[in-house]
């Protein structure tokens, strides 16, 4: 098992835009560890999945992010997966080799962040004997939303094509309307956010994905539940709040390190 690594505990006030140097505190990581995000589309699974990444230096993988990118790149996964710019979902053999081949990269050796993933029974049944080969524990977030701010947060989200970041009208604008903070790019809505799409992926992720929750439960992986509609910062507090009680990582002095 590769040495505990640092990750940043967020003060009682940050500016998100600031959040790789608001560090009070640090945790150290006791084993590696698979966090694996599931909530409706648009339950904040992506913006909370990056808030975390951006914390902890844990990468955040999005097979929707990743099959994006092929798809832009024409490559030959991503001309066999244009169909989730129809509000569909990859192929499970498909989403199968993008996260095998990510999670083996380097950056993932202590930790991950998967968002979404494994997204079907079949999916589930192929990664789990893959943890735990690797010894690494996952850890099952589900972020929930009633179902009417889940249209209503899809209806109002943009994001950046070039860096990823996600951004609401509403509940969470951009500093600069229709751009981006991070770099600038113009925002835009992502075709699988069209109104007309949107009951469809809230159907498929009722009938694929909710009875994937319901599998990790009953395999006895450990679970944890949070309201989507808490603010980012609140979230996060209690997610590490969850690890550090579960003695998946410890708190230290930072001026000990």
């Amino acid at each position: 098992m590769p040495d505990g690594s640092v990750v940043a505990v967020l003060p009682h006030s940050f500016d998100l835009s600031q959040l790789n140097n608001a560090v009070t505190a640090s945790l150290r990581v006791l084993r590696p560890l698979a966090i694996l995000l599931y909530g409706a589309p648009g339950s904040g699974k992506g913006t909370f999945g990056k808030l975390l990444s951006q914390a902890t230096n844990w990468p955040h993988i999005s097979t929707g992010d990743l099959l994006r990118r092929h798809i832009t790149a024409r490559t030959e996964i991503g001309r066999a997966s244009v169909a989730i710019l129809e509000g569909n979902f990859a192929s499970d053999q498909i989403a199968n080799q993008l996260v095998a081949d990510r999670i083996q990269a380097e950056d993932c050796q202590n930790s991950f962040i998967l968002d979404g993933y494994p997204r079907t029974l079949p999916q589930s049944t192929v990664f789990l004997p893959v943890l735990r080969r690797l010894s690494i524990e996952p850890v099952v977030v589900r972020l929930q939303l009633d179902y009417e701010a889940t249209k209503s947060r899809l209806r109002n989200r943009i994001s950046c094509t070039a860096c990823g970041a996600i951004f609401n009208i509403v509940f969470l604008p951009p500093k600069q309307p229709g751009r981006c903070d991070e770099c600038g790019i113009p925002l835009v809505t992502r075709t699988d956010d069209q109104v007309d799409l949107i009951e469809r992926r809230i159907e498929f992720y009722d009938k694929l994905t909710a009875p994937v929750e319901l599998n990790l439960i009953e395999n006895k992986l450990r679970c944890w539940e949070f309201d989507a509609a808490l603010d980012p910062k609140q979230l996060f507090s209690q997610f590490t709040n969850y690890l550090v009680a579960a003695s998946l990582v410890i708190q230290q002095n930072p001026s000990a390190q």
